[in-house]
């Protein structure tokens, strides 16, 4: 069965296929007649996924589904149990979530308990006995650093030594979790497991691009070549190698959403170009809008904006630009070649990228700060 497994896996890795059902099914012990939640991503989605149901009773579930090739999913649980709340806020944690493989044809067991985390892992096939090694060492660590900050949230009565003492519980707790993902990646980075969490980890800062660049250096790229993860590692690597300063920045090129014509950057050359990555979604990035703004008009004769929006909805971004004044270009990042946020190794919004006249990269900043236009004034006097 197992041979079967990674034959399937090693012809994803070639070619996408048609979507496949694949079933998930086990006991979480714990969860009675409740309903959770299955985050799949769906490009044509508003927010890039969408949810699917799940009915448990007395701990058991199935659930079946259409996919096209392997892809890290989460399962959510709609119970007080799993839930991190401080007053009517909700802490976003993984340790509450059960995250499992799913591929075509895929039959995944589950068992495990609902504690004050998800003690619950995927198996039946390698791809996700790693999965459940990773998370199985990384929960119950982040479950009690979650729990600290509850605590210090709800108590106010805290002394200051217990404030301290805990403080540095969270800290060595944080190198303990950091060292499990490190040592697990330095033993797996080859597989979906450790490509999905690079992935993860980059997106969070949590690692730096150089030692990215080496654990990619380890992974079998004939077997994962097609995956999604690995085509957006590669991708952020070349542009960690290509998008320094003194680098010609990538291409790009696409439909502007400003006024839905043919964009090529290419266009302004003889101008200097601020590279601005935001999203709707992104409140730092709407909030430099006007001060952005109020830089080019006064250098409106020797620089552009151009606009790199992480967004689905087109309408949605055409109406925030209206209402914020965004008069420059603006094309919407995707995938393949489309994905700009991969090939300029975005790793934080908004992220700002200033060209020179030849289009070579002057100045990178993640952020919003009047320490950018600063830099910025001093490098387009020269």
């Amino acid at each position: 069965m197992k041979k079967l497994i990674l034959l399937c896996l090693v012809a994803l890795s070639v070619l996408r296929v048609q979507a496949q059902e694949y079933k998930i099914s086990g006991t979480i012990k714990g969860l009675d007649k409740i309903n959770g939640n299955i985050f799949i991503e769906d490009e044509n989605a508003e927010r890039g996924f969408r949810i699917d149901s799940v009915r448990f009773e007395k701990g058991a579930f199935t659930y079946s589904g259409n996919i096209d090739e392997p892809k890290v999913l989460a399962m959510s649980f709609r119970t007080d149990k799993l839930m991190k709340m401080v007053d009517r806020g909700y802490i976003p944690t993984k340790c509450v979530l059960l995250s499992y493989i799913a591929y075509p044809g895929a039959d995944i067991k589950v068992n495990g308990e609902a504690k004050d985390f998800c003690d619950a892992y995927p198996s039946g096939d390698p791809e996700n006995e790693l999965m459940a090694k990773l998370n199985s060492k990384i929960s119950p660590p982040t479950n009690e650093v979650v729990n600290l900050m509850i605590k210090h949230a709800k108590d106010t009565t805290l002394s200051a030594a217990v404030k301290q003492a805990d403080e540095k519980k969270s800290e060595e707790l944080g190198k303990r979790i950091e060292q499990i993902r490190m040592d697990f990646l330095a033993q797996n980075a080859s597989s979906i497991a450790g490509l999905w969490l690079m992935e993860d980890m980059i997106i969070r800062s949590q690692i730096e691009m150089e030692k990215v660049a080496e654990l990619m250096e380890k992974v079998d790229a004939d077997k994962y070549k097609g995956l999604s993860y690995y085509k957006s590692l590669a991708s952020r690597v070349k542009g960690y190698k290509e998008t320094g300063i003194g680098m010609k920045a990538p291409a790009i090129t696409g439909t502007n959403v400003l006024d839905n014509t043919d964009f090529n950057i290419e266009s302004l050359q003889g101008k200097y170009v601020i590279i601005d990555f935001w999203g709707t979604w992104c409140g730092a990035c709407l909030a430099g809008v006007p001060e952005m703004k109020k830089f080019r008009d006064a250098h409106v004769d020797r620089l552009q904006i151009v606009g790199l929006a992480k967004d689905n909805d087109v309408a949605k971004v055409q109406k925030c630009m209206t209402k914020k004044g965004m008069n420059w270009p603006n094309i919407l990042v995707g995938k393949g070649e489309q994905d700009f946020v991969a090939k300029y190794n975005v790793q934080g919004y908004p992220t700002k990228i200033l060209l020179d006249r030849n289009g070579k990269i002057l100045y990178r900043s993640v952020g919003e700060s009047e320490e950018f236009y600063h830099e910025v004034e001093k490098l387009i006097a020269r």
